[in-house]
């Protein structure tokens, strides 16, 4: 019967077309994409041209924010704390900061702030590797969308198809800004904004700091093992999520009434993403090695460290599954695939190596499944032994026993609604 349970959660991914693309087609889209995009920042020491990049403001700010504040207190009172946080999280001004103040930021980012009838001729000379086009009441909506009811807008970026690699650069600190203004946007709405906190400026390097500094990682090697450690993760908000139809259709209910122990239920939801992710990882190893020949010369090691990250995987996926039943929603797993994916891809270094930005946020990164799971492959990468990873797989297997344990103690032992 254990046996059947497996064969059934593989037959309903299988017939999910779509969860199939996001688990299996996408990473390997991405691999070859990142792959090719920065391999030349990622080669050696070599030199990048700098960036010129214009801003294009159709509005002033300051401006912007003084008529927020005539809107909003109509609303409601604007004390000194709100007055604080309305200034903290201005868009433009905090992203022009962190590109012109940021020592690290000028000696690859040169900034251009134009006029809004310069736009289109700039737009024309292909002079700038990117245009940032800043609409009209773009602050008075963003911060709307925080304080009031009303949609987050988006500015415009234009890049210069003609420089790839510097338009790439701007793409991926775009990405990391926006990333970490919308985590720290929520902590404004929950009051958890201090005057202390800021959004980190995102620090580039042309080479990637590995064990043996004799051995270079390559963009390949990086991102097919980043990408890989990253979508494994979607597979927990993936089964737990199916788990959870399986509830409201009361499948959970005649599994229960046919004699069979919860926990063997949720046993099951463990192994069957345990061989999901080992599948996954195999036909991504399996790509990479015929794409961009990439070999694995610690094939016990890798399978060890792979079987500990799919460990904590299939905890992840009985976890969450523990608490969409007891919650009667599927909004962990919605949330986890949504939202917490991204921050556990952001602190494991799937997007950049994060030891570069902080040294703080590396070790944070190191307790992440992803994070622990990248740089035990990386080390394996350079002919890495077992001492070299044991921290590692000592981390995913603490990782694995808590979720796990956590999962158990969660799991309603009878069915209906829990």
């Amino acid at each position: 019967m254990f046996l059947a349970l497996i064969q059934k959660q593989m037959k309903i991914l299988l017939r999910s077309r779509s969860e199939l693309l996001m688990l299996f087609v996408m990473p390997i889209i991405l691999i070859t994409i990142l792959s090719f995009a920065l391999g030349s920042l990622m080669e050696g020491n070599s030199e990048m041209t700098k960036v010129e990049l214009a801003i294009v403001l159709h509005d002033n700010e300051e401006e912007q924010l003084n008529e927020f504040r005539k809107v909003a207190s109509e609303t409601f009172p604007i004390n000194d704390e709100m007055e604080k946080q309305m200034k903290q999280m201005l868009p433009i001004s905090m992203l022009l900061e962190q590109l012109t103040k940021s020592e690290e930021m000028k000696e690859f980012i040169h900034v251009t702030e134009l006029k809004p009838n310069e736009f289109e001729n700039a737009r024309k000379s292909e002079e700038f590797s990117a245009i940032i086009e800043v609409p009209e009441h773009f602050t008075v909506n963003f911060l709307t969308s925080i304080f009031m009811e009303g949609d987050q807008p988006a500015f415009n970026v234009y890049v210069n198809e003609s420089e790839p690699i510097t338009s790439t650069v701007v793409k991926n600190i775009l990405d990391f800004y926006q990333q970490q203004y919308t985590f720290f946007t929520a902590l404004a709405k929950n009051g958890f904004l201090s005057d202390e906190m800021t959004v980190p400026t995102p620090e580039i390097k042309s080479e990637i700091q590995t064990v043996d500094t004799e051995t270079k990682i390559n963009s390949s090697i990086y991102y097919t093992f980043s990408m890989s450690v990253m979508f494994i993760l979607f597979i927990a908000g993936t089964i737990a999520g199916q788990s959870f139809l399986e509830k409201n259709m009361h499948i959970f209910d005649r599994i229960l009434l046919a004699r069979i122990h919860p926990l063997t239920y949720l046993a099951s939801m463990i192994v069957s993403t345990v061989v999901i992710a080992f599948i996954q990882v195999a036909i991504l190893f399996a790509f990479a090695y015929f794409a961009f020949g990439i070999s694995l010369n610690q094939w016990g090691l890798t399978i060890l460290l792979t079987l500990l990250l799919a460990i904590v995987v299939g905890g992840i996926t009985a976890l969450l599954s523990s608490i969409n039943y007891r919650s009667n929603s599927a909004n962990a797993s919605n949330i986890f695939s949504n939202a917490l994916v991204s921050i556990l891809a952001l602190l494991g270094g799937s997007f950049f190596n994060i030891s570069g930005l902080s040294p703080v946020l590396g070790k944070i990164g190191m307790w992440t499944p992803n994070g622990a799971a990248l740089d035990g492959y990386l080390k394996l990468a350079q002919n890495g032994s077992l001492s070299d990873i044991q921290h590692n797989l000592m981390n995913l297997a603490v990782m694995a026993i808590v979720l796990i344990v956590c999962a158990v103690l969660l799991f309603p032992k009878r069915g209906g609604i829990a």
